[in-house]
């Protein structure tokens, strides 16, 4: 269900020790309950000072309003960083392992070729971002599946396309762990993927489909 506002901070669905060796404490700490708690607070500040509470969170991330651009810019980063780190977080798993076999995972062979050739194109596409930004896997309706790329915290068109994955760029999610070592933390994370949550967007997007 779209959210709306007051925004709260979705807890995270694992202890901040659960992702270790992968992810330290310290780590997963500052990213959720810093940096993402602090956009969830700026969100609700800009949201009632430009009178904005009507909008859900995906209307305030992707939506254009009359504002100074320095406020619709902050405006913006807030609501993208929000919906941005609850996809990333939420679609973390605990254990790692190899992607098992269901609707996704299928597709994903079938339009990639294999499961290995998908992890290298979207390591390619992680570094091919100057700066920070987000790696999108998303489902366009029946359309099939493709990958994606957005700075700093924009998101996809989200009335074009379902986000099935979102993989975080910025330093604060890897630089104490992998420091500048991009394809380790992208296959840190490829490991710990929840292809069952994946999996449920995906199925959800084709419903949607469907039905439109």
């Amino acid at each position: 269900m779209e959210q709306t506002f007051p925004f709260q901070s979705s807890q995270l669905p694992y202890s901040y020790v659960a992702l270790m060796p992968h992810c330290d404490a310290n780590t997963l700490y500052y990213h959720h309950d810093r940096y993402y708690a602090e956009a969830v607070y700026e969100l609700n500040r800009l949201a009632v000072q430009h009178r904005l509470t009507d909008r859900t969170l995906g209307q305030l991330a992707t939506e254009d309003f009359n504002l100074p651009t320095t406020q619709l810019n902050r405006l913006k980063n807030a609501a993208g960083a929000v919906y941005n780190h609850q996809l990333y977080f939420d679609g973390i798993g605990c254990k790692a392992g190899t992607p098992p076999f269901n609707q996704l995972t299928n597709e994903i062979n079938t339009t990639y070729g294999s499961m290995a050739q998908f992890q290298q194109l979207l390591t390619e596409a992680a570094e091919s971002i100057i700066g920070s930004g987000w790696v999108w896997l998303v489902a366009e309706g029946n359309k099939g599946i493709h990958l994606a790329t957005t700075i700093n915290n924009e998101v996809v068109p989200l009335t074009s396309v379902t986000p099935i994955l979102i993989l975080d760029m910025w330093e604060h999610a890897y630089l104490s762990i992998e420091h500048f070592n991009k394809p380790g933390y992208v296959a840190t994370w490829f490991s710990l993927i929840n292809w069952d949550r994946a999996n449920e967007r995906y199925m959800t997007a084709l419903s949607n489909a469907s039905v439109g």
